[in-house]
């Protein structure tokens, strides 16, 4: 077990590399990162977000954003707005995966848009989340986003439903908690299992684009991040998996990213 803190998301992903490259094994369980400031990047932050992107789509694997795009989709949204990303994107990803060998591309952020409750009805968890803040922003603990009642068994968040059986495969974002708390939107997240090298930094910017709606749809700020990782491993890389790359791969990434905030610049 571990707590990991820092500024953004760059630092607190090398930190946890570092941390977990010196554990047995190179993994441990429940390791907590807590990020002060999800959405910024200086530019030691930008040229280490840079050096990890091309390590990973130079080894076959998804790029940073396209990871976070699996949470939230913020070019929807940058793009057409909340009510795009609520009643339009949706039937975009699943054309898309039709289209897609791995299927579950974008399913996160599907389930955050579309579940179906215990009658049947399908509704909109975000949407309604949204509207529970703005109504009820003064109650700190009551904003909730997590599985529901899948409406196909391979959307990846876990739900006892479909996904008690599986030994792999399954969902690794269990559970996400919003809380309000001095006029600014907190996010604590819960993975079952997580892949270090290949989804952590990509899943600590979604979070934080997640957030960054949140706050602005709510007319509140962004607050801190904060991730428990039931499990976590720093992982090699495999085709199976999604891209490829062994141990010296990925300490000579770290090394890299380390030298990256001792020779750049800090200014953002």
């Amino acid at each position: 077990m571990e707590l990991i803190r820092g500024q953004t998301a760059p630092s607190v992903w090398l930190a946890a590399a570092e941390y977990l490259g010196n554990c047995a094994h190179q993994e441990d369980f429940d390791v907590i990162l807590h990020v002060a400031e999800p959405t910024v990047l200086s530019k030691q932050d930008a040229a280490v977000y840079r050096e990890v992107d091309q390590f990973l789509t130079g080894h076959g694997a998804f790029s940073i954003h396209t990871v976070a795009e699996t949470i939230f989709p913020l070019d929807e949204y940058l793009r057409k707005g909340a009510k795009s990303v609520f009643k339009e994107f949706p039937d975009k990803i699943r054309t898309i995966q039709k289209g897609r060998s791995d299927s579950n591309w974008g399913s996160y952020a599907y389930r955050f848009l579309r579940q179906e409750d215990a009658h049947g009805e399908v509704f909109n968890p975000l949407e309604e989340l949204v509207a529970k803040i703005v109504a009820h922003g003064k109650y700190r603990a009551s904003f909730e986003l997590n599985a529901g009642r899948p409406l196909e068994e391979d959307i990846p968040i876990y739900d006892a439903v479909t996904d008690r059986k599986r030994l792999y495969g399954g969902p690794c974002l269990s559970h996400l908690s919003i809380k309000v708390h001095d006029g600014k939107v907190r996010l604590n997240a819960t993975y079952r299992s997580h892949y270090y090298v290949k989804r952590l930094l990509g899943n600590l910017v979604g979070l934080g684009r997640l957030q960054y709606f949140l706050a602005k749809e709510t007319k509140l700020q962004i607050g801190t991040l904060t991730i428990n990782s039931t499990f976590a491993c720093l992982d090699t890389g495999s085709s199976e998996t999604g891209g490829r790359w062994g141990k010296r791969d990925v300490e000579a990434l770290i090394m890299r990213c380390r030298n990256l905030y001792q020779t750049e610049p800090a200014a953002a």
